[in-house]
């Protein structure tokens, strides 16, 4: 999470349930959070799009099956990103 602000992104993208696991900051108010959840969603999107352009020789020196790049390139921005590896 070294790239996130910890003030504007309280919570950890990577895990379970970002909206319930903080990272050591008090609980922020219903707005806050609400922002939280949208740079979460926008985030997701922005890496689902690169992952979907990505050519199929450059996946395969990165250890990741282009089919399994894909499936997770065409999830939803509200599910989370399993380990393409």
């Amino acid at each position: 999470m070294s790239h996130l602000r910890r003030d504007l992104f309280p919570v950890d993208p990577f895990c379970e349930d970002p909206t319930l696991t903080s990272v050591g900051l008090p609980r922020l108010p219903l707005h806050r959070r609400i922002l939280a959840k949208l740079r979460l969603w926008r985030e997701r999107a922005r890496t689902r799009n690169t992952l979907a352009e990505v050519d199929e020789r450059a996946l395969r020196d990165a250890g990741i099956a282009p089919a399994q790049a894909a499936f997770e390139a065409r999830q939803p921005f509200w599910r989370r990103l399993r380990s393409p590896r």
